[in-house]
């Protein structure tokens, strides 16, 4: 179950590396390997910070605490990342998002493919890794381990970008681009329940 727990986990906190590498795609920025693995490696030390101190945490507090606080956090994240879909949706329902980004592809289409500046590597890394300090924490209430979490969490980050970046102007992936945020609230949600059972 620690094993289940941690891939949903990675994949949950990965789902805005996909959405990051379709909207490179779509403007026809290559996201090197290196650059990929530098971003997922950033990532991953924010996640194990965010889960070490979570660690650290858990004597200070009871069992039952530490696993309900953590659970009802990472549905509570969940819950926020759904909802905020839900409002953009509503706000921009009159868009054809899909129609706006087959414009973009199209018109890049004779373009060549330009690669990621070194400040944009930074900027990227620094805002993936923000956004798992939260989740990261949460889990490690929730009893997830260091060392699991980890691995998913740089193996989905790494294989996200990387599909993301190539298949950005496939209409299929950029509809999976759009709904990143809905699955991964979903994921945090099922996460959560499973951590609270288990």
């Amino acid at each position: 179950m620690q094993f289940l727990s941690s891939i949903l986990f990675g994949v949950s906190a990965s789902l805005d590396s996909l959405l990051v590498g379709v909207s490179y795609g779509i403007r026809r920025i290559h996201i090197r390997l290196w650059q990929n693995l530098f971003i997922s490696s950033v990532t991953l030390l924010g996640t194990c910070l965010s889960i070490s101190a979570g660690h650290l945490l858990v004597p200070l507090l009871s069992e039952a605490v530490c696993r309900y606080a953590g659970s009802l956090i990472l549905a509570l994240l969940g819950a926020y990342y759904c909802l905020k879909w839900l409002i953009s949706s509503l706000r921009d329902r009159h868009d054809d998002k899909l129609a706006h980004y087959g414009e973009i592809s199209s018109a890049s289409s004779g373009q060549k493919w330009e690669t990621l500046s070194l400040a944009e590597v930074f900027t990227l890394s620094l805002t993936l890794s923000l956004n798992n300090l939260g989740i990261g924490l949460s889990a490690s209430l929730a009893g997830l381990s260091l060392l699991s979490t980890a691995a998913a969490t740089f193996a989905c980050s790494v294989l996200l970008l990387f599909l993301g970046n190539q298949l950005g102007r496939c209409r299929l992936l950029q509809l999976a681009g759009t709904a990143a945020e809905p699955v991964s609230g979903i994921l945090l949600i099922g996460l959560g329940l499973v951590q609270l059972i288990w």
